[in-house]
């Protein structure tokens, strides 16, 4: 088929009427890898804080109720952390946010179960689990 052509690129470009340049389009670079979040001393607003559980009743929410504090016995990341560093701003003493991933603080404590709980909860991959003591 290529043997028997006749005639060039060049020699079809030259009978086309008008030819005009291709345009370029520009193509906007896509990831799925959120933006690192600024840093900030805001908090995560849930039901499950006590802090917070009387705005969530107003508004009709179910977190209307203060929850009592627990211990917990273990508290472990699995596979899949994004990085967002949520964990890390709402309980810093036993989670640490590294470049690729996240780890429980050696020596962490353990005393606080609510602040755990709230950052599993506002963990958007649910990787965050714990045991309660007891």
């Amino acid at each position: 088929m290529l043997s028997e052509a006749t005639e060039t690129v060049k020699d079809i470009e030259e009978k086309l009427p008008g030819k005009a340049p291709k345009p370029i389009y520009q193509t906007v670079q896509r990831s799925f890898i959120a933006d690192p979040l600024p840093q900030s001393s805001k908090t995560i607003k849930l039901a499950t804080n006590p802090e917070f559980a009387g705005d969530f009743a107003a508004a009709g929410g179910s977190g209307g109720e203060t929850q009592e504090n627990f211990e917990v016995s273990k508290v472990w990341i699995d596979p899949g952390c994004i990085v967002c560093n949520a964990c890390e701003a709402i309980f810093p003493e036993v989670f640490e946010v590294t470049d690729d991933t996240c780890l429980i603080r050696p020596d962490a404590p353990l005393n606080d179960g609510l602040k755990i709980q709230e950052a599993a909860e506002a963990c958007p991959v649910e990787v965050i689990k714990f045991n309660k003591a007891g």
